[in-house]
């Protein structure tokens, strides 16, 4: 576990791998078989980090392929959280099985220039990224067929 994070606030008897008033709850989401991060608004850098190896976690112990960030009351990330995602967390969250991932649009502009910006990063060939006004709009897309051709391009976009 990552220093400074307090031991009650990962968990995992009741599908909750995190859980910080404030920052955000990591859950398994049975119904789209996803991984399911809940912002609440703004993390530090150990904070996101703990939170995001919860969820990696959650990922590998449901076997699962799916990832869905409900960002909108999520706040900036700063540039070395980014950094970190793009370098160390999404090789090993692809490693581990992650293929989709569903965003929720923030309600911030910077942070959804930050959730670009991350996006942008990874090779459209090891992951779809698709980005959603609701929660119910993403679970849709999640739990529907994966339109990717083989070469890795879309079939058809889905807004």
């Amino acid at each position: 576990m990552v220093k400074g994070v307090l031991e009650d606030e990962v968990t995992r008897g009741d599908s909750t791998y995190f859980n910080r008033p404030g920052v955000a709850v990591v859950t398994w989401d049975a119904t789209s078989h996803a991984v399911y991060i809940e912002w609440q608004g703004w993390a530090d850098s150990t904070e996101f980090a703990t939170l995001l190896d919860a969820g990696l976690r959650a990922l590998i112990e449901h076997h699962g392929s799916r990832w869905l960030n409900d960002s909108r009351k999520m706040k900036v990330i700063k540039q070395s959280d980014q950094d970190w995602m793009d370098q160390k967390f999404f090789p090993r969250a692809q490693a581990a099985g992650l293929r989709r991932v569903a965003i929720v649009i923030p309600k911030s502009g910077l942070a959804m220039m930050n959730v670009e910006a991350v996006a942008a990063r990874i090779p459209d060939t090891q992951l779809t990224v698709e980005y959603f006004a609701t929660v119910e709009g993403a679970r849709e897309w999640l739990t529907g067929p994966d339109t990717r051709i083989p070469n890795g391009s879309e079939m058809h976009p889905i807004s």
